[in-house]
């Protein structure tokens, strides 16, 4: 019997405790080590936030007192430019959500790894990309922690970054661990709306073919007529997107990206079932968007 999920409320994987001291010891080599963070990289934006203050003030007590910036030099060094970049990824994080562009939650930003020649062909293939950030960039840093303290005799610096390879992997581990949690939630979602919506005695419903009628924006129907009409295109653009009664515009938003996957057109290569299939979702979710959208 497979599990009933229950919708959740809160968009971000947390862990209590565990998950802020993770935040703060893993960021500062990730945003150096990739770029474009969901927001389960850039929350608690707090936290990180503070431990900016908390590197500034640092970096300015090594700076002026004496003896202190010969020791710490390469921690304040490293750390004042990880806060910079953080701050400019989330600036970055603001102003797509401004267009309309953010990454979901569980995206974990795009390694530069797979950016250079000989790994770009892995970027977008989620297993490469998994590899890459649950093993070979916790690698690279306790690499480079072991090259300080071998080659230069760098112990403070070395120090932290044993610590941020730890963090590092189990950031990316919790963060997988709830993707996957997601994941399993949307197909239960659509196996009990398919078991409980009437008439759906198949596997799976099949998408009606895009109507002519455009959605159109809740308002008290004036007749009885107009009341039935409403409901049953109410309820079939529900179906469309295999929801269940109470109707929410965030549960309509998540079913409509994990069905939109498995429709969307290839453009070099669509054909006419699969545009159709699309282009109802794209109705189904303008129509929920207008109604319960406020």
């Amino acid at each position: 019997m497979k599990d009933r999920q229950i919708q959740s409320t809160g968009a971000q994987p947390s862990v209590p405790i565990l998950s802020p001291i993770l935040h703060w010891l893993a960021m500062p080599a990730i945003v150096f080590l990739r770029s474009g963070f969901g927001f389960s990289f850039l929350s608690p934006k707090v936290v990180f936030l503070a431990f900016v203050w908390a590197q500034l003030l640092f970096s300015i007590y090594a700076w002026t007192e004496q003896g202190a910036w010969t020791r710490y030099w390469a921690v304040a060094g490293f750390g004042l430019v990880a806060a910079a970049l953080y701050l400019l990824h989330l600036l970055l994080a603001f102003s797509r959500e401004v267009g309309r562009q953010g990454k979901h939650d569980f995206y974990s930003g795009t390694s530069h790894l797979l950016r250079l020649p000989g790994f770009s062909q892995l970027r977008g293939n989620p297993r490469s990309e998994l590899i890459v950030h649950l093993w070979v960039e916790p690698f690279l840093v306790l690499t480079s922690a072991a090259m300080l303290r071998a080659f230069f005799a760098e112990h403070s610096l070395s120090a932290w970054l044993l610590l941020v390879a730890a963090a590092m992997w189990l950031k990316e581990f919790i963060n997988f661990w709830y993707g996957l949690r997601s994941e399993k939630k949307h197909e239960d979602i659509i196996e009990d709306a398919e078991e409980k919506m009437p008439g759906s005695g198949a596997a799976e419903v099949p998408l009606p073919t895009a109507g002519t009628r455009k959605p159109r924006a809740k308002r008290p129907p004036q007749t009885t007529v107009e009341a039935q009409e409403a409901k049953a295109l109410e309820f079939r653009f529900a179906e469309v997107l295999r929801l269940m009664p109470p109707y929410s515009l965030e549960q309509a938003e998540q079913n409509y990206r994990y069905l939109i996957k498995a429709v969307h057109p290839d453009p070099n290569n669509a054909d006419t079932g699969t545009t159709e299939k699309a282009a109802t979702l794209n109705e189904a979710i303008e129509y929920f968007r207008q109604t319960l959208g406020g």
